[in-house]
């Protein structure tokens, strides 16, 4: 499984930036934690200014002069006389009477950085007739699942109505949206689009040259307006995912930004409306092309998710099965589901198409791995996420998910995952402090 990008922490830019890991730079002196400004962090070996020259004693004068050329221009001072630390800046020691510079002082400033890029996510949302087929209403809220019109918790009352796939979608997409708003750029490109018609022809596979809603930051509200309103009745067309795919594929393409790119296609079916349609009958056809076309955007580095709505295993009119193929389209597209069996995320009513979308985006598009990049002369400390500091690694042979903290991803300790309430918050609030102290001893 592809492991969404961990936060770019040596990545920054001229980019608009959504989630934050403020890097606090703890240090301290001989006296413990203390305010100054940032030093270069490397060690001066300073001459010893006790060492007598060509065998003639070393004067009061000489030894002056030679603290003033050591430490000049650093803490503001020049070699000045002293009797006790207090005497000295932050970053000195007093040494044979004068104020010098201490080689174990590796700064005590608190630096805070914008340091994570938000990933670009184009949702790519089948809009074919299909998805407002009343033969295909589900059972949105999974009350009757034994389809007898009756709440199969309460027997004698009657189940809720079944609603359309495109409202459950919409609703869906709302709570993704509003979810995670402040932690993504978001866009939306629909296939077919707006204008596609319920004939048999190139007009039932009319897909806008560029997504409908083109990523930005904060922008759930957008693609929201974008795109047709939940209890839209009138939606009609084929499937023209490749189309769909392309048009997103080039737009997250020209961007041209640092940010880790992903397409989520969610889609009721295979796809037709071929590129490679030799006549109005072959557009029926399975899209042979899709395929292709996930596996080259991958290559590239746009990563591709692929959710059903209610797909079924068998073979349809047209002689395929739309699950074999969204196994080899979510193959393809670099980030398959870890089942045995099932690559794409099959959703069968609404409270499983919503768990598809929260997995796909706290797993694997919002991840809570963050590589560090340890300042000189200081070690990675702590984390401190929401007020809370977790100060230790936890175990590594405790379940992440369920225990509060952070733990090293490997040996190296270069990475580190949030885990439990971190990961939880942090995706929430889009803030992380990394606590750096200085090297003990």
């Amino acid at each position: 499984m592809q492991q969404s990008p961990s936060i770019p922490w040596s990545r920054l830019g001229g980019v608009a930036l959504a989630l934050s890991g403020a890097l606090l730079l703890a240090c301290s002196g001989d006296d413990g934690m203390a305010e100054t400004s940032d030093t270069s962090g490397g060690i001066l070996t300073l001459p010893d200014t006790n060492a007598s020259t060509g065998g003639e004693e070393t004067d009061a004068s000489t030894t002056a002069g030679t603290s003033v050329g050591t430490t000049e221009g650093v803490g503001g001072t020049d070699g000045v006389p002293c009797e006790t630390e207090a005497d000295c800046e932050t970053d000195e020691i007093c040494k044979d009477g004068f104020c010098q510079l201490d080689p174990l002082f590796c700064g005590a400033d608190e630096n805070e950085e914008e340091v994570y890029i938000p990933p670009n996510v184009v949702l790519v949302l089948d809009k074919s007739g299909s998805m407002v087929n009343p033969d295909n209403n589900w059972d949105d809220d999974a009350d009757d699942l034994d389809d007898d019109g009756v709440k199969d918790a309460e027997p004698g009352v009657p189940a809720t109505p079944k609603v359309t796939r495109w409202r459950s979608l919409h609703e869906v997409v709302q709570i993704i949206g509003e979810s995670f708003d402040s932690q993504m750029n978001l866009g939306a490109q629909l296939f077919p689009s707006v204008d596609a018609q319920a004939v048999l022809g190139p007009q039932a596979c009319v897909v806008a040259g560029e997504p409908e809603v083109l990523v930005d930051f904060e922008n759930a509200a957008a693609v929201l307006a974008g795109i047709p309103p939940a209890g839209a009745m009138d939606l009609a067309g084929g499937t023209p995912a490749e189309k769909g795919m392309n048009s997103a594929i080039d737009h997250l393409a020209g961007l041209g930004d640092m940010n880790a790119n992903y397409i989520i296609l969610i889609t009721d079916g295979a796809a037709n409306c071929s590129t490679s349609a030799a006549d109005d009958a072959e557009l029926l056809a399975y899209d042979v092309n899709l395929v292709p076309t996930i596996a080259a955007a991958a290559s590239a580095g746009i990563t591709t998710f692929v959710v059903g709505v209610d797909i079924a295993n068998e073979v349809d009119a047209q002689g395929i099965n739309p699950y074999e193929v969204l196994n080899d389209a979510a193959l393809a597209g670099g980030s398959p589901k870890d089942d045995p069996s099932e690559k794409f995320y099959n959703a069968v009513n609404k409270i499983e198409l919503e768990a598809a979308l929260q997995q796909i985006f706290t797993s694997e598009v919002l991840s809570c791995k963050i590589t560090l990049n340890v300042p000189d002369m200081k070690m990675f400390s702590k984390v401190e996420i929401n007020g809370v500091e977790y100060p230790d690694p936890i175990a590594d042979d405790v379940d992440c998910a369920t225990t509060d903290g952070w733990r090293y991803t490997d040996e190296s300790e270069t990475e580190i995952e949030l885990c439990g309430a971190a990961c939880t918050d942090y995706q929430t609030l889009g803030t992380v402090q990394l606590i750096y102290s200085c090297f003990e001893g």
